[in-house]
């Protein structure tokens, strides 16, 4: 499923496994802020992801969080597509 911001509430509750790792603790700390039309993680997204995905140390990790940005920048640029983006290179890291 690829992101879209109409789908945002449908994205978040969503149950996202990639490669055993499973992005729903990432998901669930996102909520809606007042004024904003899109959710937001509430905290450090990238140390959250890369702490996650066990990435902190691995000398990929950085790269992969700084991609998934990009990509999402190309659309919405919201967390949740972060989070999606990222996810999906994790899982081609790991094949």
């Amino acid at each position: 499923m690829l992101y879209h911001p109409q789908n945002a509430t449908h994205f978040m509750n969503a149950h996202i496994t990639t490669n055993q790792i499973d992005w729903n603790p990432i998901l669930s700390r996102m909520n809606y802020a007042a004024g904003q039309s899109l959710p937001t993680y509430t905290g450090d997204l990238k140390a959250a992801l890369l702490n996650h995905a066990g990435l902190t140390s691995h000398p990929k990790g950085e790269e992969a969080y700084q991609l998934a940005r990009e990509m999402a920048r190309l659309t919405t640029f919201c967390d949740p597509e972060i989070v999606y983006w990222f996810s999906r290179l994790v899982s081609l890291m790991n094949d």
